[in-house]
Order: C-alpha cells, then sequence, then structure tokens
C-alpha cells in the first residue's frame, strides 16, 4: 500500500496550473496528507540570488516588492480554490531554473509526489511549464502528476477526480511500482481499476540480403498475447486486494496509442505509467510511451519513476 504524507504542486498561475492544483488537492484529500503550493520567481543565472531582507537588497531585477506580489497573486491564487480540507502550505521561491528548483523543494519538503499543469501562461504550447513538466518527469525521484489543460472540474460536479484509473504494464519494476500507485488510487476512490497490456507489432520484413524471413510472426504476437494475458491475470490478486474493481485487457499495436484509446474508450479518470528514461541515454525509451502519453492524453497521467537504485 502507497502512503503519501506530502503533496508539492508548482503553478504560474495560468489556468493549467489552477486545473493542477485541483488535482493536487484532491490527491492530498485521498491520503490525509499536506498540500505546498510553490511559485518559482525566474532568476537571471548571471546574478546570484541575494536573500531579501536586511542582508541585501535581493536579486537584480527581483526587488522585494516583486516577490511580495508574487506572494499577494499566490494568496489570491490559492482564495479562489474549492474548500480543500487538507493541511495547506505556500512558498514563493528564486532560482535561475525552475525544474532545479522544484527538486530542491521535493528533498526540502520531503514531497511524495509533485502535481503540475503541462501548458504555462505564456500561451506557447509546452514552452514554459509545459517544458519544465516534461524535463522534472525524467528526473523527479518521486511520481509525477501531469495535468493537462481544459479538464472537466469533475469535484465541483460531485465526481472523485480518480473513480476510473488506467494502468499500462509491460511487467517491469517500473510498472510493478506504477500498479502500487493505481491501486491505492483506485481504493480511495472506491472505483474502477482497469490493467493492460500492449503487445507492440514486430518491425520485421524481408532482408535485403536473405530475402524473406522465413519465421511465423503472427504465431509469436499471440505467443505474447497469450503470456501477457497471463501474467495480467497474475497481478489481480494484488490489485483488486484493496478492495477494488478490476478489469484486465490485452491489446495489439503501438503502446502509446492503445493506451491513449483505450483510456478514451474507458473514459478514464487517470492514466497511470512506469517511466523508463531516467537519462538522455534513456530519452529514446521515454519518448516512445510516457513522453507521448504525457503530450497527448485528455486526462490527468501519473508518472511513477522505478525503485530506487533501479
Amino acid at each position: 500500500m502507497i502512503h503519501i504524507k506530502h503533496v508539492l504542486c508548482p503553478v504560474d498561475f495560468s489556468e493549467s496550473s489552477r486545473h493542477a492544483c485541483d488535482r493536487a488537492v484532491a490527491f492530498a484529500r485521498s491520503f490525509g496528507a499536506d498540500l505546498t503550493v510553490l511559485h518559482v520567481l525566474p532568476v537571471p543565472s548571471a546574478v546570484p540570488a541575494v536573500p531579501y531582507g536586511p542582508e541585501g537588497p535581493g536579486p537584480f531585477g527581483f526587488e522585494a516588492i516583486g516577490r511580495d506580489r508574487a506572494l499577494a497573486e499566490l494568496s489570491r491564487f490559492l482564495a479562489t480554490e474549492h474548500p480543500i480540507g487538507v493541511p495547506l502550505h505556500h512558498a514563493v521561491a528564486e532560482s535561475p531554473s525552475v525544474q532545479q528548483e522544484i527538486l530542491l523543494q521535493i528533498s526540502r519538503n520531503a514531497a511524495d509526489v509533485v502535481v503540475m499543469g503541462t501548458h504555462g501562461r505564456s500561451g506557447f504550447d509546452r514552452f514554459f511549464l509545459g517544458s519544465v513538466a516534461e524535463r522534472t518527469l525524467r528526473t523527479s525521484p518521486v511520481p509525477v502528476l501531469v495535468v493537462p489543460p481544459r479538464i472537466p472540474d469533475v469535484m465541483a460536479a460531485g465526481r472523485d477526480p480518480f473513480h476510473s484509473v488506467l494502468c499500462a504494464v509491460d511487467f517491469s519494476q517500473d510498472s510493478a511500482r506504477a500498479l502500487e500507485y493505481a491501486a491505492s488510487l483506485a481504493r480511495y476512490a472506491a472505483g474502477r481499476l482497469t490493467l493492460m497490456h500492449a503487445v507492440e507489432p514486430m518491425p520485421i520484413g524481408p532482408d535485403p540480403m536473405v530475402g524473406v524471413v522465413g519465421f511465423d510472426v503472427a504465431g509469436y504476437e499471440r505467443a505474447l498475447e497469450e503470456s501477457g494475458r497471463a501474467q495480467l491475470q497474475q497481478l489481480v490478486p494484488d490489485a483488486a486486494a484493496v478492495g477494488t474493481e478490476v478489469e484486465t485487457l490485452i491489446t495489439r499495436g503501438k503502446a502509446y496509442k492503445e493506451i491513449l484509446r483505450i483510456a478514451t474508450e474507458r473514459q478514464a479518470d487517470l492514466i497511470v505509467v512506469g517511466v523508463h528514461g531516467r537519462n538522455a541515454l534513456d530519452r529514446m525509451v521515454f519518448g516512445s510511451t510516457a513522453e507521448h502519453i504525457v503530450r497527448r492524453a485528455t486526462c490527468p497521467v501519473l508518472a511513477v519513476p522505478g525503485p530506487r537504485g533501479h
């Protein structure tokens, strides 16, 4: 069972980050956790930050009034939220790197999960907060819940935002940890958990050196489907033990496309995936699945990193 004690939610006061804050509140409420809402002031990297107050006037270009205004705007931002019923903290920090500040705040607050939006207030698709979200996904030691813009306000409608959870697994240690989070969230919502595995078609064709390869591709893929179906059934007892309805699915096709398709068909409130890509070399793996899902999903996506040291 997963235990969440602290949720960190970076915001830039955009509509996207407001949606993210709503989901952060729901996440914290589900687990009885504290919530810290963070706003980062971008400090020019060529000028070191100087503490405000008697010690100095503050970094060049960001006078004390700039930080005071940011605190006031953050207070107004939070005042318009629904009654949250969770311990709430807020902070304004200065840093030349928003992503690095988020990582620092994860450590400083002992955060168990980060919740953030995919679009910034600049209006440019993924060029501000969105690009930060993608970089945070690849470096965060804790799960990151990424919230797309223009999602329904399910809490205002009285619906639990994690009622229908879709968890995509590839039977690695990363996806096993993702399943723990998916099952816990489905349990708190007393909702439905869908476990799915996509069998990707083999990229095989005639070899220019030897001609047509005599290999039964269709039979091999059927064997993969049967193996995947058996492995999914082995996961069901662990997921069902938390007291939720569990469905299993085997599909054939490109993984991220199948995950998005099933999420739409099942009207999923949340997609949960394991994150393989932990560095630049792993970007090829990460980009082929989790990153595509995050960029295209119409519901929030929880990206769960593999076990530490794995």
